[in-house]
Parts: structure tokens; sequence; C-alpha cells
């Protein structure tokens, strides 16, 4: 069965194995980062709408469990935008909560929505929520997240701020770099300086792992990372991972794929563990998707390691 609004699972180095959840449906996001893996953003915006009703998130979440027998370690709200511009974020999360599934609820998020009471109440229902920040250099902002002009960065933080305050979960922080765009000594100072008020329980720094919207960025050496995560405390080991072989039909495994790799690109590593399939099964679904033009790989300029797209997604 093909989902329109679940995908994976997937592998995540901080909550292991997490199957998605798309609440908004098409590429709706409040920036068009440099970087997204989810390609150049098609409608910028800061109004909320109910981009994915309640009532087709319950429904297919029943019906995901109902097919499969695989329990991941998180139920992840994201998408190919900003999550939270859905105005039925906290029905959401409150209705996944009240399902006998015992699973905890992360989102992500961009950050831009925490200047709104509203949407600080709708997110502390969550169990961990994973907001990302990578400059707070008004020039940098601009430069990597390319907001919606309407987006206040001191707002911004303070509404991360205010989060904190009043969010009992945890709080996974993440600062990803670009070199020559928001790697200046000034940006870390204040971050750091940041991280000290925020106190968050896990700090991430990154860089593109993936193919994203900016193909001519460069990567930052692993030394110059190892600074700043030194500078962070930062926690990069891998979280828990549980996988179990649910499917050996071709035709779902090809559905599954897609829609998988249609939010996030993905190696046949990280496709094997995550979706439980074996190594010769996942080949023949990403051959086949591949031969019909649905698939594109693409090479990571970290480490060199080949990902698995949605064709024409990421070029540009």
């Amino acid at each position: 069965m093909m989902f329109e609004y679940i995908f994976g699972p997937v592998m995540s180095s901080r909550l292991g194995s997490s199957l998605g959840i798309d609440l908004l449906g098409c590429k709706v996001c409040s920036f068009d980062c440099l970087y997204c893996e989810s390609g150049k953003t098609e409608i910028k915006t800061i109004k909320r709408a109910a981009c994915v009703s309640l009532e087709s998130i319950a429904s297919e979440l029943q019906t995901w469990f109902e097919t499969y027998e695989q329990r991941s370690d998180f139920i992840t709200l994201g998408g190919q935008g900003e999550p939270c511009l859905n105005s039925c974020l906290g029905e959401i999360i409150q209705s996944i909560k009240q399902m006998p599934l015992d699973i905890p609820v992360a989102v992500l998020t961009n950050s831009s929505m925490l200047s709104d009471p509203q949407v600080r109440k709708e997110l502390c229902a969550a169990d961990v929520v994973l907001p990302s920040l990578d400059s707070l250099v008004e020039s940098e902002f601009k430069k990597i997240n390319r907001p919606h002009p309407s987006i206040d960065l001191k707002g911004l933080a303070q509404g991360l701020l205010d989060f904190r305050q009043e969010f009992q979960g945890k709080i996974f922080l993440e600062v990803l770099i670009i070199p020559g765009i928001n790697d200046s000594r000034e940006n870390l100072n204040r971050l750091i300086d940041f991280n000290s008020q925020l106190r968050p329980d896990r700090v991430d720094i990154t860089t593109m792992s993936r193919p994203g919207s900016y193909l001519g960025a460069e990567l930052p050496s692993s030394n110059f990372l190892a600074e700043w995560r030194k500078a962070f405390n930062a926690t990069v080991s891998p979280g828990k991972v549980s996988v179990t072989n649910i499917c050996t039909d071709q035709s779902a495994i090809r559905e599954r794929v897609l829609s998988s790799v249609k939010r996030r690109p993905q190696t046949q590593e990280q496709l094997i563990r995550a979706l439980g399939v074996s190594s010769s099964d996942l080949d023949a679904a990403l051959s086949e998707l591949e031969g019909s033009g649905l698939i594109q790989s693409a090479e990571s300029k970290t480490d060199f390691q080949k990902f698995y797209l949605v064709r024409g997604k990421h070029a540009g």
C-alpha cells in the first residue's frame, strides 16, 4: 500500500529508527535553505494552514501499524518543509499520543515559528523537539536560510529561549555549517553564548552529508568540525537502532523506497536498515525505480557515499 504522508522508517543519527510523517504534502516552508535535502522551497510563507488534516494522519497511522509489525524508536513529524506551518500540529501530536502505540513523538523545526506562543504551546505536547539554528549573524542567517522577509532573527532566537522555559521534554539543537557562509568566529561565539542560555539536551554540529538544493556548497574540514563540536561539547553518537525484517513483496518495497527518498535522500545501507528489507530485494527495487526514471543517485561530497533521491528534485 502506498502511503501519502507516512514514510520510512528512516535511520536518524539522533533518533534511531524514525517513522516519518509529512505534515505538509508539498514543499511549503518559511525558509529556503541552501542545504535543504528536500530541494528548493515551492511556497515560502509564515501563514499557518491545515496543510494535512488530522483525520488523514490518524487513518494512515492506523493502517500502517495494522499492516507492518516493525516498531520505530520515534514517530517524527516533519516533511518537505516547516511542520509548524500546519495549524493542526497540536491536534496531531495529541492524537498520536492517545493511540495505543507507546512510541515517543519528535518534531523537527527550523525554529522560525517559535516566536508564536500558540506554536510553542502545541509543541509542548511532544517528547523531543529538534530545532535548527545555523547562524545568529544577520547577514549569514539570510544567506544560508533565505528566510521569509517577515522573519526576525532576534525574535526567532527569543522564541527558542521562551520555548525552553515552557517545554518539559528534550531539545536536540542542530547547527549546520557551510564554509564561507556561516563559519565565522563571530557566529561561533554568538552561538556558544546562546547555547549556554538555551541549555539543550544535545547539540549536533553538522554539514551537508546528503544532496541538497545548493550543489555548489563547499564542505568544512574534519578538523574545523571537530573544533566547533568541542566548543559546544556536541554529541555526535548515533541513537539506538531497532530493525525487523518486515517486507519481501517487490511492489510494496518499491512504493516504500519511493515514498522514503521523496522526503530524504538515503544510502542503500540506510534503506535496508530502515525498511527492513534484504540487500537483494532492495537492489531489485532500486534498479527498477532507476530504470523507470523515478529516482536517481548522487554522491556525497563528505564521504563519497551513493545516495538515492527522486529524479530531478535536487538539480539546481
